[in-house]
């Protein structure tokens, strides 16, 4: 397995259509793609996927806009309409649309399988039983490096004593991330100062971030660690921009913080590669196996990513030996 999923770290030259224009209708699968903040990389290279293996496939998109309410809706005609497969995005759209494994049926997709994609933590959450065995017809990826080899590139890039971090309090994927940091700051010694985004109302308040980063600075962080975090990936320029310009050093678990903003390193999955791999795991249902059967994985390779104009912004520079397997951005 680990084979074939660092096979699946290369790209295809696939033309992005969302229906294969050859196909026959009635030769068609139908996938729901219920997605959180619309169509991106990961859908791109799921579509791009089964395309390549000449898979019939008709998408029919649902996007929550990241609005949890909107998502109930999407289950009852999921339910009504009975797709071959539902690819769901983001670990906030699963536990909506599919609850805890071991919570009561009403109201959840159930008996219809799914496929993961872009969650941080399906077994912390609760959305599965375990990894090999997910005790439901549900089966995808993980999209984040484990923590400890996050914390382990970290160190490698320059060595810490404290560091910092921020969450919003109402992510599951972003909380229990966080969580595992404090474990690792507990077993290995380091002082982890942590803070949840302040909330109006259960929202999140994005003008508090520059404020909470000047905060992690005046405490003496020597690095700001950005967990999986819808909401703080939405507003990343407002806080990576902060880190710089307080010159603290920001270390991401995923790569629109480094790719699309100014964030200076992550050990990350390229979404577009969870995406096929994704669709990997779609094409092993649709040639017969139970979803329930097909354990959820992540790749067997990261990418260091280092974005070299905010290492000059802050003289802040990876070792050399680094530079030899980072990807300067």
């Amino acid at each position: 397995m680990i084979g074939r999923r660092a096979a699946l770290a290369g790209g295809l030259a696939v033309p992005a259509l969302l229906r294969r224009a050859d196909a026959r209708a009635d030769n068609r699968k139908r996938i729901v793609m219920l997605l959180w903040r619309g169509w991106e990389e990961a859908c791109d290279g799921f579509r791009d996927y089964l395309d390549a293996k000449g898979h019939a496939v008709e998408y029919i998109v649902r996007d929550a806009g990241q609005n949890v309410a909107a998502i109930p809706a999407f289950v009852r005609e999921i339910e009504k309409t009975r797709p071959d497969m539902v690819f769901v995005w983001g670990g906030s759209t699963a536990l909506a649309a599919l609850g805890r494994w071991d919570a009561p049926t009403g109201g959840f997709i159930r008996d219809i399988p799914v496929v993961l994609a872009i969650v941080a933590d399906p077994l912390g959450s609760g959305l599965i039983r375990s990894l090999e065995h997910p005790g439901r017809p549900v089966t995808g990826t993980v999209y984040v490096a484990p923590v400890d080899v996050q914390i382990r590139a970290m160190r490698a890039f320059r060595p810490f004593r404290r560091v910092a971090t921020l969450f919003n309090p109402g992510e599951a994927s972003s909380s229990a991330a966080v969580a595992q940091l404090a474990a690792l700051a507990t077993r290995d010694g380091f002082e982890l100062i942590q803070q949840a985004v302040p909330t109006t109302d259960g929202e999140p308040q994005a003008a508090a971030l520059p404020g909470l980063v000047a905060g992690f600075k005046a405490a003496g962080a020597e690095w700001l660690h950005i967990p999986p975090d819808t909401f703080l990936n939405t507003h990343r320029d407002t806080l990576t921009g902060s880190a710089m310009s307080e010159r603290l050093p920001t270390f991401s678990a995923t790569e629109r913080f480094v790719t699309y903003s100014n964030g200076l390193a992550g050990l990350v999955c390229r979404y577009y590669n969870i995406g096929r791999f994704a669709g990997f795991k779609a094409e092993q249902i649709l040639s017969g196996t139970a979803a329930a059967d097909i354990p959820i994985e992540t790749l067997s390779r990261f990418s260091l990513m280092v974005r070299m104009a905010t290492a000059r912004r802050l003289d802040f520079y990876p070792p050399l030996s680094m530079l030899r397997y980072a990807e300067a951005v």
